[in-house]
């Protein structure tokens, strides 16, 4: 049966896609221009752009996340990332135990579409946002001020209905330093610029009803991964979200056309979805702007699939 992915229509090469990739240093944030926004309001918030590259760079930024993907999704296995990697790169088709070895790893989430009526596939484009986030996120430089103590990975799973992500950061500097923490929803939103609002909205909703819950759930995953005050940190993270306490908060991600980017005000009134949090610097907005979003989620998927 043949197997359908929504092409990208790039003509650039893995192999090249990865050549430009190495010169930025594998980083997605080489790629991107930022802007804050919203300095007047209770939920500040900024736009990250991806936008404007040629298809040379698009196809460096989907490798950028197609590679950090799989290197997670294939964990510790010794032969599954080397071997989609070698063949990604050389153009070829895996073959016998080596491709179901690779695609037990990648099919969950980026298996294609096998008849043409189906309906479009959503959960590429929220995974895509899901990792574009992180990735941003683990490329930020610390501060002298600021330095980030944990970064909870994605999912490997599209259905998951816990929190997408979570930080936690010692501020203050060596003198006086403390812990925080922020809990972040994460949505996708590929129509027109007038709703998207209510994918803003409903991403605070679901964490105003919710975050105990998810904070519960992320609690015993990054108590394995941490120690010291950081792992008595992370012990009390359920109860810190529940009082409101000024040592965490929320933010909500949207990954987006560039079409659809607010001209003037977003998240201006996020405050009024989440009200336990009145303390200043707990809400936080981030819009991520892609050219054609659901298109580099696409090619991202395609990227995974070139060797599958």
């Amino acid at each position: 049966m043949a197997i359908l992915i929504q092409t990208s229509n790039n003509p650039v090469s893995p192999a090249a896609a990865q050549r430009l990739a190495v010169t930025r240093a594998g980083q997605l944030s080489a790629f991107v221009t930022r802007e804050r926004r919203g300095a007047d309001q209770r939920c500040p918030w900024e736009l990250v752009s991806l936008t404007g590259h040629s298809d040379a760079e698009r196809a460096a930024m989907a490798w950028i996340v197609a590679e950090a993907v799989m290197r997670q999704r294939c964990g510790p296995s010794p032969t599954a990332f080397p071997a989609w990697e070698r063949a990604t790169l050389a153009g070829r088709k895996l073959q016998g135990v080596e491709r179901e070895v690779v695609l037990s790893f990648a099919e969950p989430v980026f298996k294609p579409q096998e008849k043409a009526t189906a309906e479009e596939h959503h959960g590429v484009p929220g995974y895509v946002g899901e990792w574009l986030w992180y990735l941003l996120a683990l490329e930020q430089p610390d501060l002298p001020d600021r330095v980030r103590e944990y970064l909870a990975e994605p999912s490997l799973t599209v259905t998951d209905s816990g929190g997408d992500g979570l930080v936690i950061h010692r501020v203050g500097g060596a003198v006086a330093s403390a812990l925080m923490f922020r809990l972040w929803e994460m949505k996708k939103y590929t129509g027109g610029r007038d709703q998207i609002s209510g994918t803003i909205k409903g991403a605070w909703d679901q964490l105003a009803s919710s975050g105990t819950r998810y904070l519960a759930a992320q609690m015993g995953w990054a108590y394995k991964h941490v120690a010291g005050d950081v792992g008595a940190f992370v012990s009390m993270l359920p109860d810190l979200w529940a009082n409101g306490d000024s040592r965490g908060g929320a933010g909500v991600s949207v990954a987006t056309n560039s079409s659809a980017t607010p001209q003037r005000r977003a998240f201006s009134r996020s405050h009024e979805r989440i009200p336990r949090l009145k303390h200043a610097g707990q809400l936080q907005g981030l819009i991520i702007a892609v050219d054609d979003f659901a298109g580099f989620a696409a090619q991202v998927q395609e990227t995974v699939w070139t060797a599958l």
